[in-house]
């Protein structure tokens, strides 16, 4: 019956560790920092900032990326900060807002144990390029991992598919839809 108990208690241990996570409310210092990281984002985009930009995403993320081109995951931040340039060089990206009105915190472990608490933002701002101003309103799913605050919009099924495969408890996760419409 002893010999038992070991098994008893692992099997336990890895129940708890599989167990569904429930949102919490955020509040207190843990909001304001996730707010207040969420904002130099925005603002970030809005300034052209490409080497913040890219320092938010998640480091999970940046090694998926890494490995799905063949880019030396060293090489990789030079790589995303060229084609974020472009990107920011290319429009002019205002009017940002982020709605931290329902915002909900989601404890998770991953399988190597490390803690991750994450939500979803809703945000939205303006795209002005030569073809007109647009309108776009996406989620940002903002994850707090080893007490950084780390980024990633999510755009659609692509992203929601790169997100499951760095965070597999992600997998399933009903992300709001992301839309965009001409401003006149």
């Amino acid at each position: 019956m002893r010999k038992l108990a070991p098994l008893a208690l692992g099997l336990m241990l890895s129940l708890a560790v599989a167990a569904p996570s429930f949102a919490r409310p955020m509040e207190g210092s843990e909001a304001r920092k996730m707010q207040t990281s969420v904002d130099v984002y925005l603002r970030s985009i809005g300034r052209g900032e490409a080497a913040r930009v890219v320092a938010a995403l998640p480091p999970r993320i940046k090694n998926i990326f890494a490995g799905s081109a063949g880019i030396e995951a060293g090489k990789l931040d030079g790589v995303l900060i060229e084609q974020t340039e472009a990107l920011l060089d290319a429009a002019k990206f205002d009017d940002f807002a982020a709605d931290y009105s329902a915002v909900d915190a989601t404890d998770s472990v991953l399988a190597d144990g490390s803690r991750v608490t994450w939500t979803v933002v809703p945000t939205q701002f303006t795209v002005e390029t030569a073809g007109g101003k647009v309108l776009n309103r996406q989620p940002l799913l903002v994850l707090n991992e080893a007490g950084q605050w780390y980024m990633m919009r999510i755009e659609g099924a692509q992203q929601q598919e790169l997100v499951s495969i760095a965070y597999p408890f992600l997998k399933g996760v009903s992300f709001p839809s992301a839309s965009s419409a001409p401003v006149q």
